[in-house]
């Protein structure tokens, strides 16, 4: 049983470089693992979308409520599913900067993309100056 000297002198554990800051391919896998389960909910919502899609195409509805509904319907399933393969178009892009080594620089001005804007939008293309630049018009 150790005495209270003993436990007094003994020191704390020091806290390693891995425990207070994550490695760079530690936090590239973070990411890749991110980008890829968006990638397949996406992929798994266009399916849906595409179902449902399929389901509202009935020539045979009867009123015209029923053929709008089902109009409406499909218009907001394809809007949807057009800006999801937006959003996996971007997701595919930031993959292959993960593999040319240039993920989370800006594609625009070439500095570093915030690490708080990745971690919302993993596949953002560009810093958060940037992008409000562009959004402005002003490049």
């Amino acid at each position: 049983m150790p005495t209270k000297s003993a436990t007094a002198t003994a020191a704390p554990p020091k806290a390693t470089k891995k425990d207070s800051k994550e490695s760079g391919a530690d936090r590239l896998d973070r990411f890749r693992k991110k980008l890829l389960a968006k990638q397949a909910e996406l992929i798994e919502d266009l399916h849906k979308n595409r179902q449902i899609s399929d389901e509202t195409i009935d020539e045979s509805a009867q009123d015209m409520a029923d053929r709008a509904t089902s109009a409406y319907t499909k218009e907001f399933a394809y809007s949807l599913s057009e800006s999801d393969r937006k959003t996996l178009i971007l997701i595919e892009e930031a993959l292959k900067r993960m593999d040319a080594g240039t993920y989370g620089v800006c594609v625009g001005s070439g500095q570093p993309i915030e690490e708080k804007r990745l971690e919302a939008v993993p596949w953002a293309r560009y810093s958060l100056e940037f992008q409000e630049m562009a959004d402005k018009g002003l490049l």
